[in-house]
């Protein structure tokens, strides 16, 4: 049973309203859960196939990093047995606000990144992006029944419907949250979170110094590296975690980046591979930039191994890309990462 999945079992994603984390399915339209596919993609886990349900985490492991799969067969191993529906693990957005407008992001995940994409296309912000504030109350219904749940944003922290559930939720449920790092917390918010037995704080962050501000806008790294310890102080560094998203931006750091933060937060660093927007993708270089990158980060490509597909054009949609948002933030690429802009 290598090629199985746990999640379709124990899982529900309310960002998608998704057995787990499926965006799409097998011919590569939207998601829609339609009877049929849900019972295929449990039914191929089950027979242990490689379902094409399930591309993203395949192409993952090709490279040699830990997919979502894996991770989550890790967690949860006293539930892979489980070939029946027991729901287990819920996933739960508690909406869009958010300080950031990071270049890998959009304006589905950010209220600042709204104001960004409304630069470049000049359209009306209430017709055509949503701003979601709340827990939708479907979503929160079943909480009592879950082990573990996962709270996504926006900046899940800067959610005042996330406060107010955590105040009534049991103490003793699982749940883990994401953020970027940016808040400081109260000591009201600080009281409530050490109320729980079990629970963890992930942080994004893909770099440091430069790399991090031009990827993270606007945060300052260093104003994040305080907010950190201070976090350290409030709840010990076991309940901390760092997810590290990685892009053709940050992959020629990828060393000094993992040693960077391992020394700010020493804990595991898990991955998130950016797949889209393409052209941002981790594996949009060019083969002979590729392999200089290969050759700087002997540490990360010791066992993985990407195949490169940067092209002409797909690095100057890049660089069209860049450009726009560069023109909102005010900031320039060439300035932050001057060494990958000289190799492309």
């Amino acid at each position: 049973m290598k090629n199985k999945c746990v999640l379709p079992f124990i899982g529900h994603d309310y960002s998608n309203d998704s057995p787990c984390c499926l965006l799409l399915n097998k011919d590569g339209t939207s998601w829609d859960n339609n009877k049929s596919d849900v019972q295929d993609l449990r039914q191929e886990h089950r027979a242990g196939v490689k379902t094409t349900f399930c591309k993203q985490c395949w192409n993952i492991e090709e490279t040699g990093v830990i997919s979502k799969r894996q991770q989550y067969n890790q967690y949860y191993k006293k539930y892979f047995h489980l070939n029946k529906r027991n729901v287990k693990k819920l996933t739960i957005p508690v909406g869009n606000v958010c300080n950031l407008y990071c270049v890998t992001c959009n304006p589905g995940c950010s209220t600042s990144w709204i104001k960004k994409q409304m630069s470049f296309k000049q359209q009306n912000i209430t017709s055509n992006y949503e701003i979601t504030t709340q827990v939708n109350p479907r979503d929160i219904q079943n909480i009592k029944e879950a082990e573990h749940v996962e709270f996504i944003g926006g900046e899940t922290l800067k959610s005042f419907s996330l406060w107010g559930h955590l105040s009534n939720m049991d103490k003793s449920t699982s749940f883990s949250l994401q953020t970027n790092g940016t808040v400081e917390l109260n000591k009201e918010q600080i009281d409530l979170l050490r109320s729980f037995e079990n629970f963890n704080i992930c942080f994004s962050i893909d770099g440091y110094g430069k790399i991090f501000e031009y990827i993270r806008q606007p945060a300052k790294w260093t104003e994040i590296c305080s907010n950190i310890d201070r976090y350290k102080n409030y709840f010990g560094k076991d309940k901390l975690s760092i997810y590290l998203t990685l892009c053709n931006l940050n992959i020629l750091y990828i060393d000094k980046i993992m040693i960077e933060l391992f020394k700010l937060l020493p804990t595991k660093i898990e991955l998130n591979l950016v797949s889209y927007p393409y052209e941002l993708s981790y594996k949009n270089l060019p083969k002979h930039v590729g392999k200089i990158v290969e050759e700087k980060n002997p540490g990360f490509f010791k066992d993985k191994k990407i195949e490169w597909a940067g092209t002409d054009m797909s690095i100057s949609k890049m660089k069209q890309n860049l450009n726009a948002q560069d023109k909102f933030s005010g900031l320039k690429k060439e300035n932050f990462l001057p060494e990958l802009f000289d190799l492309i």
